[in-house]
């Protein structure tokens, strides 16, 4: 069912007419209404016709249609600005970042828009807009609510930047993030650092203040709110919120990342401490045993055959302790002047090896792949269960796509620099290692890096589901 068409009234010496758009277009082409003929959609306020944006083209078919649309949505009111319709390096924080180009106000070509008519598209600066009790701002030609332009402008910006694509634009401006809130940056990095250095309690508060940064600046960027302060807000600080469930988040974060190769390493530890390593037994080894013990029967008969006798007193001393060491010498020699030998008591070592190894690389594979997307889920959903579920996570990746991976092969740039820079940084300060402490300006050095690379690894996760946030259901602002 086709929609209902708009209703305008036209007033004209002959009387008052009601028609719709195209009609009164065609009456205006037909010389039938004049420029100061006034006319009204619906039940707004009446105007001359000449000064109503759409219908302009009318008047004068030969003249440049306005830059202003009708509309009566945000949409329209973005496809009525080819100002905007260009991809910004950044998104414009204030109304001197959009581009100037055909965006003035419609009686002041010289002065920036202030208001945008939601009915009729007109744009106008503060002089020209009416106002209903100097609050609300009303259109001076059709009488209409009107939005403030400049907020409509940044959230063109903002739909722009977020359909521009990811790439090495999005790892330039992460890699610049911290560095945007310097006051910040710098007083986590040395909380951060002083906290490391105070112990096994202090650590574990640097590693919730550290956690808690990261979770706020994914979250933050996530849903748009790109020029946000890094550090969380503790004016109004809750326990559970900015305590407990950073510290839950965490411990969730680590279980479902490195939690299965930790505890394949925790069996093996258990299992060699327990019951040791037990070596292989080589067939005919236990009647080799049997065959070597001495008949006491026979050496305490005195009547016994000599050659028998002469025998058992043979296994006799072979039974002393250097006679023994000699024996496996001896055995030693031979196993490895005879590798087969040697690769008997090997093979069941290595047939129990393998399976274990790739099962080792498989875990950390898995620990490598999946943490980014650990901490990306933490980040944007604050849940526990969330996080915990694998399947959560794997479902982000397939819904992100290739975001995801180009996101994967960023962090793993960040974190392999952040890794030498620690080294350089351990080289660096090596003469200032004191014994027993270590190497307190190293580590203090290396702690305040670290900090900086983590919030730039937040940055890049952010931006990865900024901009999927419409396969993600991300409400942005």
């Amino acid at each position: 069912m086709s929609a209902q068409p708009e209703v305008w009234r036209v007033s004209t010496i002959e009387g008052v007419f009601e028609t719709d758009f195209e009609t009164l277009k065609q009456w205006i082409v037909e010389g039938c209404v004049l420029p100061t003929d006034k006319v009204s959609k619906g039940n707004l306020s009446w105007i001359e016709a000449a000064r109503v944006p759409k219908l302009k083209a009318a008047f004068d078919p030969h003249a440049t249609p306005a830059p202003q649309a009708a509309s009566t949505s945000f949409d329209a009111f973005v496809e009525s600005h080819p100002a905007h319709n260009s991809t910004p390096a950044t998104p414009p924080a204030r109304i001197n970042d959009i581009p100037r180009a055909s965006v003035c106000c419609q009686n002041h070509p010289e002065v920036e828009p202030d208001y945008v008519c939601r009915m009729c598209g007109g744009m106008f600066c503060n002089a020209c807009t009416k106002f209903v009790r100097d609050k609300v701002p009303m259109c001076p030609s059709c009488g209409d609510l009107c939005h403030e332009y400049r907020v409509l402008a940044e959230k063109t910006a903002r739909m722009e930047f977020q359909n521009s694509g990811f790439g090495m634009e999005d790892f330039g401006r992460a890699v610049r993030y911290p560095l945007q809130h310097k006051t910040a940056l710098v007083t986590g990095a040395l909380i951060y650092a002083f906290l490391l250095l105070a112990g096994f309690r202090g650590s574990l508060i640097a590693w919730m203040v550290m956690f808690g940064c990261i979770s706020h600046v994914i979250s933050q960027v996530a849903w748009g709110r790109l020029n946000r302060s890094f550090m969380p807000d503790f004016t109004d600080f809750s326990l559970w919120d900015d305590l407990v469930v950073p510290i839950f988040l965490g411990i969730g974060i680590m279980v479902v990342s490195w939690g299965p190769l930790i505890a394949l390493v925790a069996a093996l530890i258990f299992g060699v401490v327990s019951g040791g390593i037990k070596a292989p037994i080589l067939p005919g080894a236990p009647h080799a045993a049997e065959s070597s013990a001495p008949d006491i029967k026979v050496l305490m008969d005195p009547n016994a055959d000599p050659a028998k006798l002469a025998a058992e007193n043979e296994k006799l001393q072979g039974l002393r302790p250097g006679s023994q060491i000699a024996h496996e010498a001896d055995a030693s020699k031979d196993e490895a002047n005879n590798p087969a030998g040697a690769a008997r008591y090997l093979l069941p070592y290595l047939a129990a090896s393998i399976p274990l190894a790739l099962l080792f690389l498989v875990l950390i594979g898995w620990a490598l792949f999946y943490y980014p997307m650990a901490l990306t889920v933490a980040g944007y959903t604050q849940s526990l269960g969330s996080v915990l579920n694998p399947l959560v996570g794997l479902d982000t990746i397939r819904r992100m796509g290739v975001t995801y991976f180009k996101g994967f092969g960023m962090v793993v740039v960040v974190q392999v620099v952040a890794f030498v820079v620690s080294v350089i940084v351990s080289m660096i300060t090596a003469p200032f290692t004191i014994p027993f402490i270590g190497n307190l300006p190293g580590n203090f050095i290396s702690a305040t890096f670290s900090f900086y690379f983590n919030l730039v690894i937040a940055c890049i996760l952010g931006l990865s589901l900024f901009k999927c946030s419409d396969r993600l259901g991300i409400s942005v602002d």
